[in-house]
Parts: structure tokens; C-alpha cells; sequence
């Protein structure tokens, strides 16, 4: 009797200790597709956020783009101007000019 509740103590430990094994097993499993499903989780996200900066980016090139024509549109008509109001003072620097040499 002693014998067999020997026996059964150490298959009872036997089997606790394969369970122990499988538990850890399975934790160490658990652990490592828990990491895989992140990094790729993570990537997914960085090339999201890649994309939306590029499209950021290119949008931001546009725009920028867009103010350079208007502000060239506004220092041609500026110069335009200028040059207008120049020519106007030519003509009377010139009938000045004339007038005291007459």
C-alpha cells in the first residue's frame, strides 16, 4: 500500500510537472505570436504613416508652388506698374528738359 501511494505521488508529480512543461510551452508561444502580431501590426502602421507624410509632403509642394506663381503674378504687375510710372516721369523729365533749352 505504502508502494503504490509512493507510485501514485510520483505519476501525480509526473504528470504536474508535464503540465508545468505544456503551460510553458504554450506562455512561450502565446508570448512570441503575441510579438509577431505587433511587429507586424507595427510596419502596417509605419507604412501608413509614410504614405500620409508623403501625400502630406506633396500636397505641401503644391501649395507652395501655388504661392510662388501668385507672388510672381504680383511682382510682374508691380513692375508693370513701375515701369508705367516711368515712363510717364520720362516724358515729362524730357518735355522739362526741352522746354529749358528752348
Amino acid at each position: 500500500m505504502v508502494e503504490e501511494t509512493i507510485q501514485l505521488i510520483r505519476e501525480t508529480e509526473a504528470k504536474a510537472e508535464a503540465v508545468v512543461k505544456d503551460a510553458d510551452a504554450q506562455c512561450r508561444k502565446i508570448l512570441d505570436d503575441a510579438s509577431k502580431e505587433a511587429d507586424t501590426l507595427k510596419a502596417g502602421q509605419m507604412e501608413e504613416i509614410r504614405k500620409r507624410a508623403a501625400s502630406m509632403m506633396e500636397a505641401a509642394k503644391e501649395q507652395g508652388a501655388q504661392s510662388q506663381k501668385d507672388a510672381m503674378s504680383a511682382v510682374e504687375k508691380e513692375i508693370s506698374a513701375l515701369k508705367q510710372l516711368a515712363s510717364e516721369k520720362e516724358e515729362t523729365a524730357v518735355s522739362l528738359v526741352i522746354s529749358q533749352l528752348v
